[in-house]
Protein backbone atom coordinates (compact mmCIF):
# COMPACT_ATOMS: atom_id res chain seq x y z
CA UNK A 1 0.00 0.00 0.00
CA UNK A 2 2.99 2.42 0.93
CA UNK A 3 4.52 2.55 -2.56
CA UNK A 4 0.92 2.61 -4.21
CA UNK A 5 -0.38 5.34 -1.91
CA UNK A 6 3.43 7.44 -2.81
CA UNK A 7 2.30 6.75 -6.86
CA UNK A 8 -0.59 8.15 -5.86
CA UNK A 9 -0.10 11.18 -4.24
CA UNK A 10 2.16 12.34 -6.89
CA UNK A 11 -0.04 12.07 -9.83
CA UNK A 12 -2.90 13.31 -7.61
CA UNK A 13 -1.35 16.62 -5.72
CA UNK A 14 -0.09 18.18 -9.35
CA UNK A 15 -2.53 20.83 -10.73
CA UNK A 16 -3.16 19.30 -13.68
CA UNK A 17 -4.96 16.40 -11.97
CA UNK A 18 -7.78 19.03 -11.13
CA UNK A 19 -8.98 19.84 -14.93
CA UNK A 20 -11.60 17.08 -14.79
CA UNK A 21 -14.58 18.78 -12.58
CA UNK A 22 -16.69 17.15 -10.04
CA UNK A 23 -20.34 18.32 -8.96
CA UNK A 24 -21.47 17.24 -5.85
CA UNK A 25 -24.36 15.42 -4.94
CA UNK A 26 -26.62 18.42 -2.50
CA UNK A 27 -28.89 16.66 0.16
CA UNK A 28 -30.83 18.41 2.15
CA UNK A 29 -29.83 17.53 6.09
CA UNK A 30 -32.00 20.43 8.22
CA UNK A 31 -34.69 22.56 7.97
CA UNK A 32 -34.46 25.33 10.25
CA UNK A 33 -35.49 29.28 10.97
CA UNK A 34 -36.90 29.20 7.29
CA UNK A 35 -33.90 27.88 5.75
CA UNK A 36 -32.55 24.69 4.25
CA UNK A 37 -29.18 23.04 5.16
CA UNK A 38 -27.46 21.19 2.97
CA UNK A 39 -24.44 18.56 2.52
CA UNK A 40 -22.77 18.56 -0.49
CA UNK A 41 -21.30 14.93 -1.05
CA UNK A 42 -18.33 13.55 -3.52
CA UNK A 43 -18.63 10.02 -3.74
CA UNK A 44 -15.80 7.61 -5.39
CA UNK A 45 -16.59 6.68 -8.83
CA UNK A 46 -16.81 2.91 -7.96
CA UNK A 47 -18.40 2.04 -4.58
CA UNK A 48 -18.09 -1.64 -4.57
CA UNK A 49 -17.69 -1.71 -0.65
CA UNK A 50 -19.26 0.31 2.33
CA UNK A 51 -16.63 3.57 2.16
CA UNK A 52 -14.77 5.66 4.84
CA UNK A 53 -16.28 9.05 5.32
CA UNK A 54 -15.07 12.88 6.13
CA UNK A 55 -17.73 15.27 7.12
CA UNK A 56 -16.10 18.90 6.74
CA UNK A 57 -16.71 21.63 8.14
CA UNK A 58 -15.86 25.33 6.83
CA UNK A 59 -14.47 28.27 8.65
CA UNK A 60 -15.13 31.86 8.70
CA UNK A 61 -15.53 33.49 12.08
CA UNK A 62 -18.44 31.13 12.74
CA UNK A 63 -20.24 33.28 10.30
CA UNK A 64 -18.32 33.63 6.93
CA UNK A 65 -17.38 31.32 4.73
CA UNK A 66 -18.73 28.94 2.13
CA UNK A 67 -18.60 24.67 2.17
CA UNK A 68 -16.76 24.81 -0.83
CA UNK A 69 -13.99 25.61 1.18
CA UNK A 70 -13.13 21.76 1.52
CA UNK A 71 -14.11 20.78 -1.85
CA UNK A 72 -10.81 20.43 -3.13
CA UNK A 73 -10.10 18.55 -0.41
CA UNK A 74 -13.09 15.85 -0.82
CA UNK A 75 -12.68 15.69 -4.67
CA UNK A 76 -8.94 14.09 -4.07
CA UNK A 77 -10.14 12.26 -1.68
CA UNK A 78 -12.71 10.23 -3.76
CA UNK A 79 -9.57 9.67 -5.64
CA UNK A 80 -8.49 7.31 -2.63
CA UNK A 81 -12.26 5.78 -1.63
CA UNK A 82 -13.21 8.01 0.54
CA UNK A 83 -17.03 9.89 0.50
CA UNK A 84 -16.24 13.33 1.64
CA UNK A 85 -19.44 15.41 2.97
CA UNK A 86 -19.09 19.65 3.32
CA UNK A 87 -21.46 21.06 5.59
CA UNK A 88 -23.44 23.95 5.57
CA UNK A 89 -24.54 26.16 8.83
CA UNK A 90 -26.17 28.61 10.36
CA UNK A 91 -24.13 31.76 11.45
CA UNK A 92 -23.93 32.66 15.25
CA UNK A 93 -26.79 35.28 16.88
CA UNK A 94 -25.43 38.35 18.23
CA UNK A 95 -22.67 40.88 16.72
CA UNK A 96 -19.18 40.39 16.36
CA UNK A 97 -18.48 41.58 19.85
CA UNK A 98 -20.71 38.78 21.60
CA UNK A 99 -20.82 35.78 19.53
CA UNK A 100 -23.36 33.01 20.36
CA UNK A 101 -21.98 29.92 18.56
CA UNK A 102 -24.59 27.67 19.99
CA UNK A 103 -26.91 27.47 16.59
CA UNK A 104 -23.31 26.52 14.97
CA UNK A 105 -22.59 23.47 16.98
CA UNK A 106 -26.12 22.22 16.89
CA UNK A 107 -25.94 22.05 12.88
CA UNK A 108 -22.65 20.87 12.65
CA UNK A 109 -24.10 17.83 15.41
CA UNK A 110 -27.21 17.42 13.28
CA UNK A 111 -25.06 17.54 9.88
CA UNK A 112 -23.24 14.54 11.57
CA UNK A 113 -26.11 12.83 12.83
CA UNK A 114 -27.39 12.67 8.73
CA UNK A 115 -24.39 11.10 8.17
CA UNK A 116 -24.48 8.89 10.40
CA UNK A 117 -28.57 7.99 9.93
CA UNK A 118 -28.05 7.62 5.95
CA UNK A 119 -25.03 5.66 6.12
CA UNK A 120 -26.57 2.89 4.63
CA UNK A 121 -27.75 4.48 1.32
CA UNK A 122 -24.51 6.92 1.06
CA UNK A 123 -22.41 3.58 0.90
CA UNK A 124 -20.24 4.71 4.13
CA UNK A 125 -18.92 2.62 6.88
CA UNK A 126 -20.86 3.69 10.01
CA UNK A 127 -16.98 3.39 12.34
CA UNK A 128 -15.52 5.23 10.06
CA UNK A 129 -16.58 8.61 9.93
CA UNK A 130 -14.01 10.94 10.73
CA UNK A 131 -14.80 15.31 11.17
CA UNK A 132 -12.69 17.87 9.50
CA UNK A 133 -12.37 21.57 9.36
CA UNK A 134 -10.70 24.82 9.08
CA UNK A 135 -10.62 27.74 12.16
CA UNK A 136 -14.17 28.26 13.17
CA UNK A 137 -14.88 25.40 11.16
CA UNK A 138 -11.70 23.31 12.98
CA UNK A 139 -13.86 24.04 16.23
CA UNK A 140 -17.03 22.66 15.04
CA UNK A 141 -15.06 19.31 13.94
CA UNK A 142 -13.55 18.64 17.63
CA UNK A 143 -16.36 19.79 19.02
CA UNK A 144 -18.31 16.79 17.56
CA UNK A 145 -15.50 14.96 19.00
CA UNK A 146 -15.28 16.40 22.37
CA UNK A 147 -18.67 18.36 23.45
CA UNK A 148 -21.44 16.40 25.18
CA UNK A 149 -23.92 19.74 25.07
CA UNK A 150 -25.55 22.00 22.22
CA UNK A 151 -27.47 19.57 20.75
CA UNK A 152 -30.05 20.52 18.23
CA UNK A 153 -33.86 20.16 19.89
CA UNK A 154 -35.56 17.41 17.63
CA UNK A 155 -32.06 15.71 16.49
CA UNK A 156 -32.54 11.84 17.42
CA UNK A 157 -30.01 11.37 20.53
CA UNK A 158 -29.84 7.72 20.01
CA UNK A 159 -27.68 8.83 17.23
CA UNK A 160 -24.10 8.75 18.18
CA UNK A 161 -21.58 11.32 18.14
CA UNK A 162 -18.55 9.13 17.65
CA UNK A 163 -16.15 10.06 14.82
CA UNK A 164 -13.06 8.25 14.57
CA UNK A 165 -10.46 10.63 13.72
CA UNK A 166 -9.84 14.84 13.64
CA UNK A 167 -8.76 16.74 10.71
CA UNK A 168 -8.19 19.88 12.17
CA UNK A 169 -6.64 23.20 10.49
CA UNK A 170 -5.69 26.37 11.89
CA UNK A 171 -8.76 25.06 14.61
CA UNK A 172 -9.83 27.35 17.28
CA UNK A 173 -9.49 25.14 19.94
CA UNK A 174 -10.10 27.38 22.61
CA UNK A 175 -12.10 30.43 21.37
CA UNK A 176 -13.62 31.49 25.06
CA UNK A 177 -12.68 35.32 23.76
CA UNK A 178 -14.06 35.16 20.66
CA UNK A 179 -17.72 34.19 21.81
CA UNK A 180 -19.81 34.51 24.36
CA UNK A 181 -20.78 30.34 25.21
CA UNK A 182 -17.79 29.50 27.87
CA UNK A 183 -18.59 25.76 27.63
CA UNK A 184 -18.01 25.75 24.04
CA UNK A 185 -14.15 25.17 24.38
CA UNK A 186 -13.23 21.82 23.01
CA UNK A 187 -9.58 22.26 24.78
CA UNK A 188 -11.31 22.31 28.10
CA UNK A 189 -13.34 19.30 27.25
CA UNK A 190 -11.07 16.53 26.36
CA UNK A 191 -11.68 13.15 27.92
CA UNK A 192 -10.91 9.59 27.49
CA UNK A 193 -11.61 7.79 24.59
CA UNK A 194 -11.32 10.73 22.35
CA UNK A 195 -10.17 9.82 18.44
CA UNK A 196 -6.56 11.04 16.91
CA UNK A 197 -6.21 13.88 15.92
CA UNK A 198 -3.74 15.48 12.95
CA UNK A 199 -3.58 19.37 13.12
CA UNK A 200 -1.66 21.05 10.50
CA UNK A 201 -0.77 25.21 11.57
CA UNK A 202 0.65 27.47 10.50
CA UNK A 203 3.92 29.26 13.36
CA UNK A 204 3.08 32.77 12.22
CA UNK A 205 -0.96 32.55 12.78
CA UNK A 206 -1.84 35.24 14.48
CA UNK A 207 -5.84 35.02 14.09
CA UNK A 208 -6.01 31.35 16.16
CA UNK A 209 -1.72 31.61 17.49
CA UNK A 210 -0.60 27.33 17.51
CA UNK A 211 0.14 27.38 21.07
CA UNK A 212 -3.18 26.60 20.86
CA UNK A 213 -2.39 23.49 18.92
CA UNK A 214 0.19 22.45 21.34
CA UNK A 215 -2.24 23.05 24.30
CA UNK A 216 -4.49 20.58 22.88
CA UNK A 217 -2.27 18.05 21.72
CA UNK A 218 -1.02 18.23 25.88
CA UNK A 219 -4.45 17.82 26.75
CA UNK A 220 -4.97 14.75 24.56
CA UNK A 221 -2.01 12.93 25.59
CA UNK A 222 -2.56 13.08 29.39
CA UNK A 223 -5.90 11.15 28.53
CA UNK A 224 -3.62 8.79 26.14
CA UNK A 225 -4.90 9.85 22.79
CA UNK A 226 -3.08 10.35 20.07
CA UNK A 227 -2.53 13.82 18.60
CA UNK A 228 0.17 15.06 15.67
CA UNK A 229 0.38 18.88 14.95
CA UNK A 230 2.33 19.58 11.32
CA UNK A 231 3.58 23.05 12.17
CA UNK A 232 4.65 25.24 8.82
CA UNK A 233 7.24 27.26 9.19
CA UNK A 234 6.47 30.95 7.93
CA UNK A 235 2.87 30.51 7.48
CA UNK A 236 -0.54 32.29 8.39
CA UNK A 237 -4.03 31.75 8.92
CA UNK A 238 -5.96 29.95 6.49
CA UNK A 239 -1.98 29.00 4.50
CA UNK A 240 -3.61 25.37 3.76
CA UNK A 241 -6.59 27.44 1.18
CA UNK A 242 -7.14 25.56 -2.86
CA UNK A 243 -6.97 29.21 -3.54
CA UNK A 244 -7.72 28.23 -7.57
CA UNK A 245 -4.55 25.46 -7.25
CA UNK A 246 -2.22 28.32 -7.26
CA UNK A 247 -1.02 27.52 -3.33
CA UNK A 248 1.72 24.92 -3.01
CA UNK A 249 0.78 24.33 0.73
CA UNK A 250 -2.63 22.78 -0.25
CA UNK A 251 -0.58 20.06 -1.97
CA UNK A 252 1.38 19.98 0.95
CA UNK A 253 -0.75 19.91 4.07
CA UNK A 254 -3.40 17.39 1.51
CA UNK A 255 -0.53 15.13 1.05
CA UNK A 256 0.02 15.13 4.89
CA UNK A 257 -3.32 14.03 5.65
CA UNK A 258 -3.56 11.68 3.29
CA UNK A 259 -0.46 9.78 4.58
CA UNK A 260 -2.17 10.41 8.68
CA UNK A 261 -5.41 8.81 6.84
CA UNK A 262 -3.37 5.67 5.49
CA UNK A 263 -1.03 5.36 8.70
CA UNK A 264 -4.36 5.29 10.71
CA UNK A 265 -5.63 2.06 8.68
CA UNK A 266 -8.48 4.49 7.35
CA UNK A 267 -8.07 4.22 3.74
CA UNK A 268 -9.30 1.64 2.03
CA UNK A 269 -6.68 -1.11 1.33
CA UNK A 270 -6.44 -2.44 -2.35
CA UNK A 271 -7.70 -5.86 -2.46
CA UNK A 272 -5.03 -8.86 -3.21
Amino acid sequence: MKNLLILSLAFLLLPSAFLLAQEPEVRIYKKVDGRELAVHIFKPEKQTSLSPAVVWYHGGGWREGKAGQFFEHGKILTKFGVVSISVDYRGYAGDAENRDIVRCIEDAKSAFRWVRAHAGDLKIDPDKIAVGGGSAGGHLAAAIATLPGHNAPGDDMNIPLNPCLQLLFNPALDPTHYIVNKDASPLAAVHEGIPPAIIFHGKDDTTVPITQAYDYQRAMFKVGAECQVNAYAGQTHSFFNYRSGANPYYYKTVGDMIVFLDNQGFLPQPKK
